[in-house]
């Protein structure tokens, strides 16, 4: 993880998440902004141009946020991290809106921050489709993302259990399940934290590797352009966004440095296997079914057992950090 220094964590712990409006704060189509300035201020690092009127950083020792102006997606440490709303420009000064420092960025630098650190015990994996849906497809390479997504799970599920985690599947076999059902299982079984496991398709020069946590309220979806009624609707999934946006960011990162896929990022979705969740949760897109590279890596042992190892290295991450949350 991006670690922080104790100075850093000093200033997280003083600092509040709604932060006063700084006299130059700018306010861009209803949605509140704070400049990069302001943002290095929390968290007790420094901020420098990296190309006037394009693109600034936050940095410490430890820690690097990259902006661009008028792009969603910002780096944290070389990882693409999307956030809700575009970076905006005055007077060659990058502004980030308020609810990204609150939902994006905070929840992964300060995780003391994201509420009551909860036990990790049981964890429910969810493998994308099955029975009569078959997810996406490569004719091709003869392969079927719910076979995939099975098989990834079932070896996640094995590396888990080395370590003592208890684990149950939505499916455990080629059968159809509703998506409804999916998070309402994991909820029946009181779960502690919810897996879900697919891949992707798309043009087939399209590849890489990308990992989803519910949209918070208030916030447009990664692939939406604005705010929609819709984006006003507070789900249960929704009372964990904290811990939801830390453990993508830590499976995102292990897949890359794992497997080394073209880095799609950190994003957020209001997916039907997310929205209903009481334990935090992540959904997963393990790599393109319909690009023949990734595809023919996908159709191997091998590379499933990579994906499997690095999620469940995820997880080990994202509980030393629940342990060092309730330690304080």
């Amino acid at each position: 993880m991006p670690f922080i220094t104790r100075r850093e964590f000093f200033l997280a712990a003083i600092s509040p998440f709604v932060a006063p409006i700084a006299a130059n704060a700018l306010v861009f189509k209803g949605v509140d902004y704070m400049p990069i300035s302001q943002l290095a201020r929390f968290c007790g690092m420094r901020y420098r141009t990296n190309i006037v009127g394009k693109s600034q950083s936050v940095y410490s020792k430890t820690t690097k946020l990259t902006f661009e102006v008028h792009s969603k997606c910002m780096e944290l440490n070389g990882l693409s991290v999307w956030l809700l709303f575009p970076v905006a420009m005055q007077k060659n000064m990058l502004y980030i809106a308020k609810q990204d420092y609150i939902k994006t960025i905070a929840p992964i630098l300060y995780p003391q921050k994201n509420g009551t650190a909860g036990n990790l015990f049981h964890i429910v994996i969810d493998a994308g489709h099955g029975g009569k849906d078959n997810g996406a497809e490569n004719r091709k390479l003869g392969i079927k993302e719910k076979a995939i997504s099975f098989d990834i799970a079932k070896r996640l599920a094995v590396e888990l259990k080395k370590n003592g985690y208890r684990v149950t599947f939505t499916r455990s076999d080629d059968t159809f399940k509703e998506l409804p059902d999916r998070p309402a299982y994991a909820n029946r079984q009181r779960a502690n934290l919810f897996l879900s496991i697919h891949c992707n398709a798309a043009s087939p020069s399209v590849s890489g590797i990308e990992t989803f946590s519910l949209t918070p309220r208030w916030a447009p979806s990664t692939t939406s352009a604005k705010l929609t009624s819709s984006d006003k609707i507070a789900y249960a999934g929704n009372a964990n966004d904290g811990w939801n946006q830390l453990i993508a960011y830590y499976i995102q990162r292990a897949m890359r440095a794992s497997t080394l896929a073209a880095d799609r990022g950190v994003k957020r979705a209001r997916f039907a296997v997310l929205r209903d969740l009481k334990m935090p949760g992540a959904l997963i897109e393990c790599g393109f079914i319909s690009n023949t590279a990734e595809g023919k890596k996908l159709a191997t042992a091998a590379y499933r057992q990579k994906i499997a190892t690095a999620i469940a290295s995820a997880v080990y991450t994202y509980q030393r950090t629940l342990k060092r949350v309730k330690n304080g």
